[in-house]
C-alpha cells in the first residue's frame, strides 16, 4: 500500500512537472525569409541588332523559413523555395558543310513554382559539441562556403555553381565542433540528386565530408582565417547492369578563406572524376576542375548603412581532354546595405566567357554574355 502510495506521489509530481519542462524546452515556430530580386540589361554582341539590349526585372528566389524546438535538443527546420524553372528544349540542326547533324539546346523561362529547399530535424549534444541530421538538409560544402562568399543573391558559390555538388539533399548527417573551435567537420549520406531531383532507385548514394581548421581561431581579429578541405564520393553503388555497379564519381578539394571584420576572401581549386562502369575496369576516366577566387569589403558609411565592394573569377573545365570547354565567370560590383543589413542594393556587372566555332572561318573563339545587374537582398524576421 506505501508503494502505491509513494507511486502515485511520483505520478502526480510527474504530471505537475513535465509540461513545465516541456514548456521551457519548447521554441514556438518562427517565421524568415529572404527575397531575390533583379533588373538585367543584355549587353551581349548579338548578330540581329533588334535583339540587342534586352532587359528584364525578375524574382530568382524567395525563401520562407520556419525554424522553432520541440524539446530541449530537438530542434526542426522547414524552408519553402519559391522560384522560377528553366526548361530545356533541343533541336536537331544539320550543318550545311558536312551534312552532320546535332542537338542544340534553347532554354527559356516557365512561372514561379514552389518547392521544399529543407526539412530536416536536427538533434543536438548527443555527441558533445554536435549535430545529427535528418531529412532534407544542408549538404556540408556549400552552405559553409556561403558564409565566406556572402553573396548568394549574385550567384552559387563554384562548387554548387558548376554542378559538382548540391546545397541540400535528402539523407542524414552530422557535424559539430572539435578542440574547442579549432576544427569543425560534417559529414552526410544523401541521396545524390539533390533536392530539387527525384531519387532513381537504382542509384547509389552521395558521401560528402568536411573539414576545416581554424590556427587562429582564438584571435579576435584573425579568428575567421580557414583552411577548408571537401570530398565527395557519388554515385556508390549504382547499377548500371546485372551485377555491376558504377564506379564512384568522386569531387575533392579545398579552399583558403578569411572572415575578417574589414573583408572576407576565399580561393579554392576543386576537381572532379567520373569513372566508367566496372565492365570497362573504370579505365576511362575524364577529370574536370574548377579554380574560384574571389573577395569583398565591409566599410561602414554612417550607422545601418554599410558598402562592400566585391569581385569574383571562375574557371570552370569540365573536361580536362578537350581544349575548347572552358568556362569563365567574372562578378564585379558594389554592394550597398541599409537597416543593419536587412536590404541590400548590390549593381554589378557579370561576364560569362565561352568558346564557340565562328560559322564563316571554322577557327573556335573567345565569346561571352555580359549583363549589368541591379540586385536587391530583402532579409526579414
Amino acid at each position: 500500500m506505501k508503494a502505491v502510495k509513494w507511486f502515485a506521489v511520483a505520478a502526480v509530481v510527474a504530471a505537475v512537472v513535465a509540461p513545465a519542462a516541456y514548456a521551457e524546452a519548447f521554441k514556438a515556430p518562427t517565421l524568415s525569409g529572404q527575397v531575390f530580386v533583379y533588373y538585367r540589361y543584355d549587353m551581349t554582341d548579338q548578330e540581329e541588332a533588334s535583339s540587342e539590349g534586352a532587359n528584364e526585372f525578375d524574382l530568382s528566389r524567395c525563401y520562407l523559413n520556419v525554424k522553432g524546438a520541440v524539446f530541449e535538443k530537438l530542434n526542426y527546420r522547414v524552408t519553402g523555395d519559391v522560384y522560377r524553372p528553366t526548361t530545356y528544349e533541343y533541336d536537331l540542326v544539320q550543318d550545311p558543310d558536312t551534312g552532320e547533324y546535332t542537338l542544340e539546346p534553347t532554354s527559356s523561362k516557365g512561372s514561379l513554382a514552389f518547392r521544399v529547399k529543407y526539412a530536416y530535424i536536427d538533434v543536438t549534444d548527443v555527441i558533445p559539441n554536435h549535430s545529427i541530421f535528418a531529412g532534407v538538409e544542408k549538404t556540408p560544402w556549400a552552405d559553409f562556403e556561403q558564409d565566406i562568399w556572402g553573396w548568394r543573391v549574385l550567384r552559387k558559390v563554384a562548387w554548387d555553381n558548376w554542378g559538382y555538388g548540391p546545397s541540400a539533399d535528402l539523407g542524414f548527417g552530422v557535424g559539430g565542433v572539435l578542440f574547442n573551435g579549432l576544427l569543425t567537420h560534417h559529414l552526410t549520406y544523401t541521396n545524390g540528386p539533390g533536392y530539387d531531383l527525384p531519387e532513381n532507385g537504382l542509384s547509389g548514394k552521395d558521401v560528402t565530408y568536411r573539414v576545416s581548421a581554424y590556427p587562429l581561431v582564438n584571435d579576435e581579429t584573425w579568428g575567421g582565417v580557414s583552411v577548408s578541405a571537401v570530398v565527395k564520393a557519388g554515385n556508390l553503388g549504382e547499377k548500371v547492369g546485372p551485377n555491376q555497379a558504377k564506379n564512384p564519381v568522386t569531387a575533392y578539394g579545398g579552399l583558403l578563406g578569411a572572415q575578417h571584420p574589414y573583408f572576407n576572401f576565399g580561393a579554392g581549386y576543386f576537381m572532379q572524376t567520373s569513372g566508367e562502369d566496372n565492365a570497362t575496369l573504370g579505365s576511362e576516366k575524364v577529370t574536370g576542375n574548377i579554380m574560384t577566387a574571389y573577395a569583398t569589403g565591409h566599410f561602414r558609411v554612417t550607422e545601418g548603412m554599410t558598402v562592400h565592394p566585391l569581385v569574383r573569377y571562375d574557371a570552370f573545365e569540365p573536361n580536362k581532354d578537350q581544349s575548347d570547354d572552358e568556362e569563365t565567370l567574372m562578378i564585379g560590383g558594389v554592394g550597398v546595405k541599409f537597416f543593419d543589413d536587412k536590404l541590400a542594393l548590390i549593381p554589378n556587372y557579370q561576364k560569362e566567357g565561352f568558346k564557340e566555332v565562328n560559322a564563316d572561318n571554322g577557327n573556335m573563339e573567345n565569346k561571352s554574355n555580359d549583363y549589368v545587374y541591379l540586385h536587391c537582398q530583402w532579409d526579414w524576421e
